[in-house]
């Protein structure tokens, strides 16, 4: 089971408007916000290793928000 501290994290990441994002792009802290939710996520859904990785390639909004949870 995800903790509530995740599902928040998830949260902030997607509002577009939040602090964690610089001009639509995941800024440094909205970076390591998105290791924390890989690093909890994937330990009951390692299947999701792929969505994640692309993530923090592209480090878009459209694609984190998209991608955190589904």
């Amino acid at each position: 089971m995800v903790s509530k501290a995740v599902i928040r994290y998830i949260e902030e990441l997607m509002n577009p408007y939040s602090i964690y994002y610089s001009d639509g792009v995941l800024n440094s802290e909205g970076m390591t916000l998105l290791r924390i939710i890989a690093r909890e996520v994937l330990r009951e859904y390692p299947n999701l290793k792929q969505r994640f990785a692309k993530a923090r390639r592209r480090r878009d909004y459209e694609y984190v928000s998209s991608s955190s949870m589904k």
